[in-house]
């Protein structure tokens, strides 16, 4: 895809201005995908350098009359696949119920750890141009994982500076390009606390669809240094970017109904709605796809996968999560594993090239956690269409 860009002269910048603020529709799903690059550094030596993608998705489910939507917020923890570019392995979740009203401000209960960032970006109440500036709080919340013990949430106030730098027009779209910085310094007080001071700054760069009410990209620097209660200093510096996408609610009823008329001539394979989405299984049969302990997928069993790859084509745009499954035979590191492995197999056959779309591609080994009744039907892989 080819992007214009066209600066529009300051002269003419200057002339209009308008008023910044959220669009949220009921049934609208805004999905953030943000790639970390960091280094981290321990009293002042090179410790190792990272890239963490980071994942959530909001499902604005309803908006009052004065423009606050209530958002179902998830946060997806993921991890890279040894082996499968392209493809994330689903560790853990955390869905967050919250109201943002249409300048930014959120009401969040107070026991979530995310989102980190809050109240970023707000707008303010009157109109604003390119030029202006104004400053607007947040706040940020911290939660570590040491020595395999969580600790926080640390939670600390922070004051944003924003500049409204310049109006693009980008595939015919006009998008704002705002400016938002801000220093944290978040003493630690209690006692017993490995951490006692979080401070730092960051500086971020914020393209904003102005007519849409939404944002399109976000960069930031970053530089954070934590000191520790035995003395020892952490320092991560590094870059973020965040991509947006939008896209509706799935309408699930419909798309179950279609996917069971193009797969209902395939064995073994059942179609059901569920609350994250619409789930196709694919359990065992006579015809086997895994034999017992394996996770390689039997050659006479491939054509299922095959045809049901070229199914999941229809959904691009949407996020799909593969999940393995075993019988309860061995440890729980191995079933965990094995069942990991059943989900990388089936997704290498489903998506061999990724996935040719927007919608990114996860995987998650549910071990012998969610059984069936039987050995065979629980050497079954489930493949979960999303928002």
């Amino acid at each position: 895809m080819t992007l214009i860009c066209i600066n529009l002269p300051s002269e003419e910048l200057q002339a209009e201005e308008i008023q910044l603020r959220f669009h949220q529709t009921e049934g609208q799903v805004i999905h953030a995908d943000s790639l970390v690059s960091e280094t981290v550094y321990i009293d002042g030596y090179l410790s190792h350098q990272a890239e963490i993608e980071e994942f959530s998705v909001s499902t604005v489910r309803s908006v009052n009359s004065e423009g606050t939507a209530n958002l179902d917020a998830s946060f997806r923890t993921v991890e890279t696949v040894e082996g499968l570019p392209g493809i994330l392995e689903w560790v853990s979740t955390e869905t967050v119920d919250l109201l943002r009203d249409d300048r930014g401000s959120m009401s969040i209960p107070r026991d979530a750890t995310r989102p980190v960032l809050r109240n970023v970006p707000r707008f303010p109440e009157t109109p604003v141009k390119p030029g202006d500036s104004w400053s607007l709080a947040g706040e940020e919340v911290h939660v570590f994982r040491i020595r395999n013990s969580m600790y926080g949430p640390y939670r600390g106030d922070v004051q944003v500076l924003y500049n409204y730098l310049e109006d693009q027009f980008i595939d015919g779209k006009r998008l704002a390009l705002i400016s938002m910085d801000y220093n944290i310094y978040l003493p630690v007080r209690t006692p017993g606390e490995p951490i006692r001071l979080i401070t730092g700054q960051s500086s971020q760069n914020l393209l904003w669809d102005i007519d849409g009410g939404k944002p399109v990209e976000k960069t930031e620097d970053f530089e954070f240094l934590m000191l520790m209660a035995d003395g020892r200093t952490q320092e991560f510096t590094g870059t973020t970017r965040t991509a947006y996408r939008v896209n509706d609610t799935l309408e699930k009823t419909g798309a179950a109904e279609i996917l069971e008329s193009e797969l209902g001539d395939l064995p073994g394979v059942s179609v059901s709605k569920t609350l994250d989405g619409v789930m196709v299984s694919v359990i065992e049969t006579d015809r086997i796809l895994f034999e017992p302990e394996s996770s390689v997928v039997s050659r006479d069993q491939r054509y299922r996968l095959e045809e049901l790859s070229e199914t999941l084509e229809s959904y691009k745009d949407r996020d799909i999560l593969v999940i393995g499954h075993t019988a309860d035979y061995g440890s729980f590191e191995g079933r965990r594993k094995l069942s990991r492995d059943r989900a990388a197999a089936v997704a290498d056959i489903l998506f061999p090239e990724g996935r040719p779309g927007p919608g990114r591609l996860f995987l998650r080994g549910a071990g012998s956690t969610d059984p069936r009744g039987t050995d065979v039907e629980d050497r079954r892989v489930e493949i979960l269409i999303l928002d």
